[in-house]
């Protein structure tokens, strides 16, 4: 958690678990304790919208409110927006997710919801991902850059040499 933070990506627990579970395994992981009761996002309102985008997460959710804290980030912040989940509750979440992620003992219905499937447990496989596909995409980035500016030389070496001898 503290390597996905510290490449700024931010991390929220959302569980049906109670409330005081999800505090002290967000404490124990490293995870801001921040978490609210998933009743405080029911309302739908502009309050809940902030409460989502602020809060580390939510304890005591129905599926439907995973999918609504999703859809929040997603579409209200515009932020880009990866889930994790193994059960079959998390389905209506990893599939509104840019990025759903069945973990590595996830039931089929996770499995068949998300764009990725973890085959190794834990969350290290996320955080060599973001940072892999960072590393590809700066690469990708810098040869777009030279073979812009090796054309636009090109260009004006042979507009030039027109110009220049009639």
């Amino acid at each position: 958690v503290r390597n996905l933070h510290a490449a700024g990506v931010e991390v929220k627990m959302i569980t049906g678990d109670h409330l005081n579970i999800a505090i002290e395994t967000a404490r124990q992981i490293g995870m801001g304790t921040n978490i609210h009761a998933g009743e405080a996002i029911r309302d739908g309102t502009h309050h809940s919208k902030e409460l989502i985008k602020a809060s580390d997460g939510f304890a005591q959710v129905l599926p439907k409110d995973k999918r609504e804290c999703v859809l929040v980030l997603k579409d209200h912040y515009k932020n880009i927006v990866g889930m994790t989940g193994d059960g079959v509750n998390d389905a209506p979440a990893l599939s509104a997710a840019q990025c759903g992620i069945a973990v590595d003992d996830a039931t089929d219905a996770a499995k068949g919801a998300a764009a990725i499937i973890l085959t190794s447990p834990g969350l290290g496989a996320i955080y060599d991902g973001i940072i892999e596909s960072r590393r590809i995409f700066r690469k990708l980035k810098s040869y777009v850059v030279y073979r812009f500016a090796a054309t636009m030389q090109i260009v004006i070496v042979l507009s030039s040499l027109i110009f220049i001898s009639n």
